[in-house]
């Protein structure tokens, strides 16, 4: 059960260890921020779950193939330094089960799962990477990439946070949810312990936790193939993909949150935006091939507006706010702010 590595914290950290269980958190409901090829993730809910509870999760109908794998593990779950920090048999662990959403789909049908399991009383948690076959009904868990974190105290208000494998042979790297294990020291530890130095909790949600995760994967994926000739005929001066995926991804958070609103109340238009300082259009453009009426206004043209078509509302207008009438856009249900240029 070799220790991977460890990041020491500055001594007399005022954050831990309650910041540890921060840092735990964001990494597992928003493991995008750290792993660019995710999209997100989805959690189920906690439940505490023992030893029994394990065994039946882990059953994969080999007897002694599953003896073998339920020692390790249990052995990696429950020992510690010393007798008083390995895991009490009466105590359970909080368990939630978490789904990787990566950016491009190249796993098809098949999801890339994973049980979480905290061990609160002991500052640690573990992942569990399983594949599920709900054909057979049986899950087999993925022994090679099985990984800890800890937070240890060194005494003398010291801590460290530490990250240990089950095994460090074999790591399987599929470049998406897993990449190589070494990224795990080098990005992820230094994130880990970076955040909970700081434990800084916002009151505001982000935005991309408004919506349902899954969804907005997938139109982002179908809008980006559907979109994505812009890049080789873009006339402007500015740098294509950047441009023409930004707006994409901009396009897709309006259209799934707009489809939520709809379904929330019970709506059947399509909703209507005004782009003010809508800069190259091309956010207008793809709302209105979306289905959505709309214009853009912007102080300037640009060359690429002649490529859009009639159907794209795109105008040259300087709008002064102390000279505009208060309902110029009272018709329009939503206003878009200035996009890129």
């Amino acid at each position: 059960m070799p220790k991977l590595s460890e990041a020491e914290f500055p001594s007399g950290c005022k954050s831990l260890p309650e910041g540890f269980w921060s840092a735990v958190e964001v990494w597992v409901k928003k493991p995008h921020v750290v792993n660019k090829r995710l999209c997100g993730a989805t959690e189920t809910e906690s439940r505490d779950v023992d030893s029994d509870d394990l065994r039946k999760l882990l059953d994969n109908n080999d007897k002694e193939e599953e003896e073998e794998l339920l020692q390790d593990v249990f052995q990696f779950l429950c020992s510690g330094d010393s007798p008083a920090h390995t895991h009490q048999k009466d105590k359970p662990w909080s368990s939630t089960v978490r789904t990787f959403i990566p950016k491009v789909n190249c796993y098809g049908a098949k999801q890339q799962k994973e049980v979480v399991l905290k061990d609160s009383d002991r500052q640690l948690v573990t992942f569990l990477p399983f594949e599920e076959d709900s054909a057979a009904g049986r899950v087999t868990l993925k022994k090679c990439n099985i990984y800890q974190l800890r937070l240890c105290s060194k005494g003398c208000e010291q801590w460290a946070l530490e990250l240990h494998v089950l095994t460090s042979d074999g790591w399987l790297s599929d470049g998406v949810a897993y990449p190589k294990l070494p990224w795990l020291s080098s990005d992820l530890l230094p994130k880990l312990a970076r955040w909970a130095a700081e434990c800084k909790s916002s009151e505001f949600k982000s935005t991309l936790s408004l919506l349902p995760v899954e969804k907005y994967s997938l139109t982002y994926q179908q809008l980006k193939e559907k979109y994505k000739s812009m890049v080789k005929v873009w006339p402007e001066v500015t740098d294509p993909e950047k441009f023409v995926y930004e707006d994409v991804a901009i396009a897709t958070y309006l259209l799934v949150l707009w489809a939520e609103e709809r379904a929330a109340k019970s709506l059947t238009d399509p909703q209507s935006f005004v782009d003010l300082g809508c800069g190259n259009g091309l956010l207008v453009h793809i709302l209105t091939n979306e289905g959505h009426p709309g214009r853009g206004i912007d102080v300037r043209r640009r060359r690429i507006w002649d490529m859009y078509g009639p159907r794209t509302e795109l105008e040259v207008v300087l709008l002064l706010p102390f000279l505009c009438p208060p309902l110029l856009f009272l018709r329009l249900l939503w206003e878009v702010p200035e996009a890129p240029v």
